[in-house]
């Protein structure tokens, strides 16, 4: 289960019941608006014997983010499934499945962030002691910076030599604080050498513990602070390669937390607009001696003399660059000073004229709202799109491709178990086993592919941008991922019945009411012949 960066595990208050989709929508959204922390819940089963967590942590690279349901009967938590999805109603769909509990209309309602506040209220209104018991964010000392993009590399720059190095790779699969704390772990001895776009660097380790170190711009602990920064390029580690120069006097942890909290520090600076040759100008020319020192004194009072010698040479013409150059205030203190500023807004970005900039605030999205409309059109016991709602869609795509002039295929198909004498009944797929037909196909499908139900027993899927061979490609893979394990205890690969028929425009028709003929005369030929995969074309 989850536990803070100390490894203490945290208790998480257990929910009265099964969570519902508001439940499970929030969590998702505050995993995504916060990429270094999981968000758990648990509640117990009716019996009280069981105790289930469910848990969300987002994905630093952009895929979705990844569910995990655990199981405890009071020993050590069983890891149930994990499931990487952003879809809170399959999410939910299969926790109820997974705890043998049906959906109810409870779960289901779709509301705004005020109706789940105002359930948090009542629950705490209920029950005085109970604090904040929707969802469980563990604590974190160290957030996970972000990389800061780098020049490309010239080839007098990566002339590097690979050989006699036990440890060698690229910076953009790994970030330098790991990569650093790897050395110190497997105590390593030797050199690592860095070659990026900021130019070269080493640092020397004794026993994983970093003894000199020098980059460009600066040496010792300094260095270590600029390469936190560092997101693009090489790095070797040369084993056995020492030197006698003592420039680093801090622990590796130490200097690994204080130079991220100075890139975080940085990445604030560069979302306002700053950049290392900017124009600074301060916000009020008129602004008292005692003014100045009452807003310095509210920060970073340990860098108060830099505070004041950065905004005393604020001159609306001189980029910061050169500024710093004149002013040398190393990057541990300059960071910091330059951020309280800021802050306090006492310092703005100018052009080169001396013009302020026009900084963009974000629009905040009601992710709520928007997932109570999507909730509208879809079937609550499958998760899936309903049929009015496949039609919609299909018109908006189709008039999307004439105009960009690209195509849409449309695959109609049937999901059945064959049952009776000689299996020659095919009838509709149980629950559980559709339940988990739909988790599969989500998984294999792109983001903007669309399932959805079609008429009143079939299913179909509108793929934008795909022509005709790369449907067929898609639905073998639908068939292959559908059959290669039993979708339940009475389906299995050998009574399971798959048939799909793909149509495309522009390549076979460009109505799109013949579109859908095309596709269900394909489907009702891949039931006849039993081959599971049937593109229209192909009859003719």
């Amino acid at each position: 289960m989850l536990q803070n960066q100390q490894g203490q595990g945290q208790s998480t208050a257990v929910l009265p019941g099964c969570p519902s989709i508001q439940v499970v929508h929030h969590m998702l959204a505050e995993a995504l608006d916060n990429q270094t922390r999981s968000v758990e819940v648990a509640w117990k089963s009716d019996d009280q014997t069981k105790l289930f967590t469910l848990s969300v942590k987002s994905d630093p690279i952009g895929r979705d983010p990844t569910w995990q349901l655990y199981q405890s009967t009071g020993g050590s938590p069983q890891c149930l499934w994990q499931y990487p999805s952003c879809d809170t109603l399959i999410v939910l769909n299969r926790v109820m499945s997974s705890c043998g509990q049906a959906m109810s209309p409870v779960q289901l309602t779709a509301v705004g962030a005020a109706a789940v506040q105002a359930s948090n209220a009542a629950s705490q209104a209920a029950d005085p002691k109970r604090q904040d018991d929707f969802y469980y964010e563990p604590s974190s000392t160290q957030a996970q910076r972000k990389t800061i993009p780098l020049p490309a590399m010239s080839p007098a720059q990566t002339a590097m030599s690979k050989r006699n190095t036990v440890l060698n790779g690229e910076l953009s699969f790994i970030q330098i604080s790991a990569l650093l704390q790897s050395i110190f772990l497997a105590k390593m001895t030797g050199r690592l050498q860095l070659d990026s776009g900021e130019g070269a660097a080493e640092i020397f380790f004794e026993d994983g513990k970093p003894t000199h170190a020098t980059t460009p711009t600066s040496q010792g602990d300094e260095s270590i602070f600029e390469l936190i920064a560092w997101g693009d390029g090489k790095f070797f580690f040369q084993p056995q390669v020492l030197t006698k120069k003592r420039t680093v006097s801090d622990g590796l942890d130490s200097l690994i937390i204080h130079g991220v909290q100075l890139l975080d520090k940085l990445t604030l600076l560069k979302n306002s607009g700053f950049k290392s040759d900017s124009v600074l100008r301060k916000a009020n020319e008129t602004l008292s001696e005692v003014d100045l020192n009452t807003m310095l004194s509210l920060g970073e009072t340990d860098f108060i003399n830099e505070q004041r010698q950065i905004y005393h040479a604020i001159d609306n013409n001189t980029p910061f660059n050169q500024m710093l150059a004149k002013l040398r205030i190393e990057r541990s203190k300059w960071i910091p000073a330059l951020s309280h500023l800021f802050r306090c807004k006492l310092v703005t970005v100018g052009g080169d004229t001396g013009s302020r900039k026009r900084i963009l605030e974000p629009k905040s999205i009601d992710s709520a709202a928007v997932q109570a409309v999507m909730m509208t059109l879809r079937r609550a016991d499958t998760g899936m799109f309903n049929y009015p709602a496949f039609l919609y869609f299909l018109e908006q795509e189709y008039f999307r491709g004439h105009r960009a002039g690209t195509p849409l295929s449309v695959i109609i198909f049937e999901l059945r178990v064959k049952t009776g004498i000689k299996e020659v009944i095919r009838e509709p797929l149980p629950a559980a086993a559709l339940n988990e037909a739909v988790l599969r196909i989500m998984h294999e499908k792109r983001h903007n592919d669309m399932l959805a139900h079609y008429e009143s027993f079939d299913y179909a899927l509108l793929c934008p941008d795909t022509k005709g061979e790369g449907a067929v490609v898609f639905a073998k893979r639908l068939v292959k991922a559908l059959t290669k394990e039993p979708l339940s205890v009475s389906v299995n690969e050998k009574n399971l019945s798959l048939s799909f028929g793909i149509a495309c425009v522009p390549e076979d028709f460009l109505e799109l009411g013949l579109i859908l003929s095309a596709a269900e005369t394909a489907r009702s030929h891949s039931v006849e012949t039993e081959q599971p995969v049937v593109i229209y074309r192909q009859l003719e």
